[in-house]
């Protein structure tokens, strides 16, 4: 899913990743933001990538 019109950046600090990129970017088109199970906290570790995958 690509987004050409739009300017959309996504940032990432989290190098066991597979898609974190070397300049410091996810090298995918749109991640998938999910809740933790059972923290409702509001806080924000309330929430994770859900696009995440292991290098």
């Amino acid at each position: 899913m690509s987004f050409p019109q739009k300017n959309q950046a996504i940032h990432c600090d989290v190098v066991s990743c597979q898609h974190h990129a070397k300049d410091g970017m996810c090298e995918l088109d749109s991640i998938k933001v999910a809740p933790r199970c059972d923290c409702h906290t509001g806080t924000c570790d309330e929430s994770e990538c859900a696009s995440y995958h292991s290098k």
